[in-house]
């Protein structure tokens, strides 16, 4: 069972505390899209606010990496957590006032999305940071059951909230969550890394990074099959409430229901890393690559069946390869990285998913408004097996 990073104090904590938190991520993430929907009822437009609320990770993702790297992160964890606690006041005062509107969506989208990219590299440092190298694998995998299972639960009672108290209730949720993390950040104790007087210059620490990437040809084919599951699958899932009201007119509820089935299916693929073996998985593997097939095939059907039991079906499915591969991923980068470079590489590589999935959600939208959801699915399909295959011929290295 890989649960080793749990013999850590400081790490238990942390995990009770980011347990509470990413539950709130989630309530604030369906409401955010939610709103988007009701406001617009434009695939585009929700695609849009996706992306927005990604987009900042792509362009200054870097940046904060590097400051990541030499920066006191326990205060970089309180400021990112409290930004979060802010945007869900800023739409609850909106809402208050009624000055919703798809100009203040954007801007809202925006914000989140700046907090988001300051937010991923503190993440995936301070974790690490907690645990001895050897556990670190193991951290990915509780980070992924615990990103997980909030996944499952905070979607389905999102929609309750929203459909018998409204989104005010549900934003007011979302912040309660985020309060425990203020007191137990107090409580931990990551490593203190040394800063060597090279990397003095922010600008010369992210160049640092983009050139460590660079070097590794192993990194960089990690990188390019993690921007082609994430268009082809992570993307498909931020446009859910096109899918669930817009598809089958199934409401606030059904985008509930149908969040927390991906989060179900991303659920079991974690319980599956944190309790299967801790051996490295290589990123050309024969399962990576059927995973990412099965992933893209799944995302697919989502986009075009008319069956609501069977979009469930496969939105757990899609749920389970992303989270798969995203574990694999994260756990594969950052088992040979020392601390005074994981914040610059993790931002790279969340600069990557995430930039990749901003621009799916933007594409799978406006392609569903203009020639209809079916072929939006089936050309984001095609698109992503022509980039794979790419990518394998392109790998004989890599490939086991």
């Amino acid at each position: 069972m890989n649960l080793t990073a749990l013999k850590s104090p400081s790490y238990r904590r942390y995990l009770i505390g980011s347990a509470a938190a990413v539950n709130g991520l989630w309530i604030l993430r369906v409401v955010v899209t939610w709103i988007a929907w009701e406001t617009s009822l434009s695939a585009t437009f929700v695609g849009l606010i996706a992306a927005l609320t990604m987009l900042p990770t792509m362009i200054i993702g870097p940046l904060f990496g590097a400051i990541m790297d030499r920066s006191n992160i326990i205060r970089a964890a309180y400021a990112t957590n409290i930004g979060m606690i802010i945007a869900a006041l800023i739409a609850i005062i909106s809402l208050l006032l009624n000055i919703i509107s798809p100009f203040f969506l954007i801007l809202l989208a925006l914000y989140i999305g700046v907090i988001t990219a300051a937010h991923h590299p503190m993440r995936l440092s301070l974790g690490p940071r907690l645990v001895q190298k050897d556990q670190i694998s193991s951290v990915s995998a509780l980070a992924a059951l615990n990103f997980n299972t909030a996944r499952v639960i905070s979607p389905f009672i999102a929609g309750i909230i929203i459909d018998n108290f409204g989104t005010l209730y549900a934003l007011l949720t979302a912040i309660i969550l985020y309060l425990p993390n203020i007191i137990i950040y107090s409580t931990l104790h990551p490593r203190v890394l040394k800063i060597s007087k090279e990397y003095q210059s922010i600008g010369a620490a992210i160049k640092e990074g983009f050139r460590f990437v660079w070097a590794s040809e192993y990194l960089r084919l990690i990188f390019a099959i993690s921007a082609t599951y994430t268009i082809s699958i992570r993307s498909v899932a931020e446009i859910l409430p096109v899918i669930a009201d817009g598809t089958f007119s199934n409401g606030a509820s059904g985008l509930g229901h149908l969040a927390a089935t991906v989060g179900a299916g991303s659920l079991c693929a974690a319980l599956y890393k944190a309790l299967g073996t801790s051996e490295r998985v290589p990123a050309f593997s024969i399962s990576i690559i059927i995973v990412t097939i099965f992933g893209m095939i799944s995302a697919w059907i989502l986009t075009i069946t008319q069956l609501w039991p069977l979009a469930l079906v496969s939105a757990a499915c899609m749920g389970f390869a992303a989270t798969y591969l995203g574990v694999s991923f994260q756990a594969e980068i950052q088992a040979d990285l020392n601390d005074n470079i994981r914040g610059r590489v993790m931002s790279l590589w969340g600069m990557i998913t995430l930039g990749s999935m901003s621009l799916g959600s933007l594409l799978i939208g406006w392609v569903a408004d203009t020639l209809g959801m079916f072929f939006a699915g089936s050309s984001l399909l095609l698109c992503s097996l022509i980039s794979l295959l790419y990518i394998y011929f392109n790998s004989k290295r890599f490939r086991l």
